[in-house]
């Protein structure tokens, strides 16, 4: 069953239930790629809403100690502005 949602609050397009990947950042230490989480994601703009579960649920995948499905490499670079 879809989930309702608002109209997008930036574009007022239309929200529509997708799965996508998030990319979890939690201060400077923690970052956590979550595949499949359930949003809201505007159709004109691609605002995404999640539903407070959903965030807390993220907040518990993130932080387990669990096995991690795979893992990646990810660079990190520092921006130089003139």
């Amino acid at each position: 069953m879809r989930k309702h949602y608002s109209k997008c609050h930036f574009c007022g397009g239309t929200v529509t239930e997708q799965r996508v990947v998030v990319d979890y950042r939690w201060g400077d230490e923690l970052l956590a790629v979550i595949e499949d989480v359930p949003a809201g994601v505007c159709d004109l703009c691609g605002e995404r809403y999640f539903k407070a579960a959903v965030v807390k649920a993220m907040e518990r995948t993130a932080n387990s100690q669990g096995r991690a499905r795979r893992t990646i490499e990810v660079p990190v670079r520092q921006l130089k502005v003139a």
